[in-house]
Formats: C-alpha cells, structure tokens, sequence
C-alpha cells in the first residue's frame, strides 16, 4: 500500500514565515555594511535571498523523502562529518582565532552545522537499537555517549563552546527521554564540569566575553556589543520605529545582520516584532514535541524530538544572547540571520521532521546497527 505524504502545515508555516521575514530583516541589517564592503547595498541581501530559494527545495525535496532511509546510511554520514571536523582543526580557514570554515571554491560551508544534525541522526538510531539494554553501562549508555562526546569535543576544539554545548545538551535529553540511568547522566556531567571550567580559563576570548557580559550593566568598554544590542531594543519600544530605520545596523551594533539580527528586529518592529519571532518557534517546539509523542517508530520519535530541539535550543540561545541573558556568542537565529550552511542545513532538518510528522502512525521493526 502505498504511503499518502501528509505536510504538516503547523512546522512548515512558522519555518516559510521566519525565512520570509528573514529578506526584509537580513536587507535592512546589512544594506550598510554592504555597500561599505562590496558598494552594492543589494550584495549580502541577493546571496541570502539564494540561500532561502534552496532552502525551500530542500525542505519540500526531504520532506518527501521517507526518513527511515536514514538508517542504512546514518552511521557512514555522521563518521563523514567526524572526518571533515577533523580536517577543519587542522586546514580549515580561521576567522576570529576561530577555524569553523571549509572552502570548496565559491562554496563554503561550517561542517558543526551538518553536524548537528547527523549526530542526532545516529544517536536516535542508536538508542532505537539500543532501547531495551540502554540502562546496562557498558552495553547500552557509553557507546551512545561516546560519539556525543567526540563530535562535541571536535567543535569545542575548534574552538565553539556554544554549539558544542547545544548539541552535547541536545543529545544528552535524548538519552534522558530513552530511559538512560539519571545517575549515568548525573555522573557523566559531574565529570565533565572540572574539564569545561578549565577549558574556558585557558581561552582569553570566553573569560572576555563573560567579562564584558557582567559589567555591561555598568557601562564598562567591554560590553559594547551588549550595550548596543540592549539600545535597540530600547528604541524599539512597543512598535518599532519602522523597517529600514534601524540606527544600530550604521556600525554601532556589529554582527548586526547575523548574531545580533534579534536586536535590529527589536528596534524597526518593536516588542510586537521580538514577541513575532519567539511565538514562531514556539509553534515549532511544541508541535515538534507533539510530532516525537505521537510517533510510534522509536527512530523517528527520537528523530523529532532531537531536531526540534537542537532547532529551538540554538533559536533560545541567540535571544537570549541578544537580550543580555547570557553572554555573548557565535550563534545565529535559525531561519532568520544571514548565513548560508545553517539555513541549509536547519532545511534539511526540517523535511525530515516534516517526514516523520507524515509518517507518525507507521511503525517500522525493521532496526539494525553494526
């Protein structure tokens, strides 16, 4: 019997709307730097608009692309990503003191971006194989454990503490969710706590940033992106002082068309505009959330609850970051800020929930792993 698609329209409508008001935020955040760089106001704005007419056709390509395919090949792409994660410590293009880049050419592209993805992927087939013996140790909870720490401690060496640490605490509910041990869980991050604090005191750019993050209340140099990110959203008000008026994207605010694009929203549409945004994604976490409880296959709930999160994780955290929540970091707002690889990759993420969400009632016996 052949399987009648379903779309979703509840994942796919917020996606289309925050990739749509993506081109009007991203032009009016980066019109400046453009024509300063490039002297085409239009340059960064052309190459995005690009970047979202491929990420549709890949959304609505994967989407009908039955994701229980994935399981033959789960374990090949995500030792694929290992070994250009690896290639990128050591011939990857450095930006910021920073080696995330590879350039094949015109095209280049961040592999932590794939993955993201690919490590959820595989993990999810894992714990599917894996779900009546996971409480045992040694059979069950450290070989899943083992590749969420090699692929985190890959980008954390690059170094990205802050998309290490959204796929390590992605990963690590997964286990949660399956049925891990809660004092498995409890002792792996019991471990891992002196090994990270002594990870961030040797690189002087984290201390930086954590000390920018605490004087910024009191004005202290450090915290100059901070403190205009926080001015925007205080000229924004309630409504906005209109698109393409935005005075922070005129060089006080850097970043202003990629990490800190939340705060140029803040200040053209207002708390109206910020508050847009954040209901949008949580549309997407809590139908996600609905998609992974009511799929029977366990692959393809552990598949959805893993997307969704790392998606909206990754959402909260440049929000936060933006608002003066945490401190600051690389990470951009899914959908919305310029940059090719994750629009691409978030993409692909998102036809393969949209498959699940299709798929949901169906249930496939068919697991294996090597």
């Amino acid at each position: 019997m052949t399987h009648k698609y379903r779309i979703d329209i509840w994942i796919l409508l917020p996606v289309l709307l925050l990739m749509g008001f993506s081109v009007v935020a991203v032009y009016s955040a980066s019109s400046t730097f453009a024509m300063d760089r490039f002297q085409d106001s239009n340059y960064l704005i052309k190459q995005h608009m690009i970047k979202i007419v491929m990420a549709m056709a890949i959304i609505f390509f994967i989407a009908r692309f039955d994701y229980r395919s994935f399981k033959s090949g789960a374990k090949y792409l995500l030792w694929i990503t290992i070994i250009l994660l690896i290639f990128t410590l050591f011939a990857g293009n450095e930006l910021k003191g920073a080696s995330r880049w590879i350039n094949l050419g015109p095209f280049s592209f961040q592999p932590s971006e794939l993955a993201r993805y690919c490590v959820v992927i595989y993990i999810s087939l894992m714990l599917a194989m894996k779900k009546d013996y996971l409480d045992l140790l040694y059979r069950g909870y450290l070989p899943v454990l083992f590749y969420i720490l090699l692929v985190s401690g890959l980008i954390l060496l690059q170094p990205n503490l802050s998309v290490s640490i959204i796929i390590f605490t992605t990963c690590m509910s997964l286990l949660f969710l399956s049925g891990a041990k809660l004092k498995h869980i409890f002792f792996t991050l019991a471990s891992l706590i002196p090994f990270v604090i002594i990870f961030i005191l040797s690189k002087d750019y984290i201390i930086k940033r954590i000390v920018s993050y605490s004087e910024y209340s009191t004005g202290g140099e450090s915290s100059y992106q901070l403190q205009q990110a926080l001015i925007g959203f205080g000229n924004g008000g309630l409504l906005g002082i209109g698109p393409g008026n935005s005075n922070q994207r005129e060089y006080f605010l850097p970043e202003a068309h990629g990490d800190f694009i939340y705060s140029v929203i803040g200040e053209e549409y207002g708390f109206i505009g910020t508050f847009g945004i954040l209901v949008l994604f949580f549309i997407i976490l809590i139908r996600g959330y609905k998609i992974a409880k009511e799929t029977k296959d366990e692959f393809g709930k552990y598949m959805a609850f893993g997307i969704t999160t790392m998606i909206v994780l990754n959402a909260a955290v440049n929000m936060s970051v933006a608002s003066g929540v945490f401190p600051t970091t690389g990470v951009t707002l899914p959908f919305v800020s310029y940059g090719g690889t994750s629009i691409l990759f978030s993409a692909f993420a998102v036809g393969i929930l949209l498959n699940i969400s299709s798929y949901r009632n169906d249930i496939d016996e068919g697991i294996t792993i090597e």
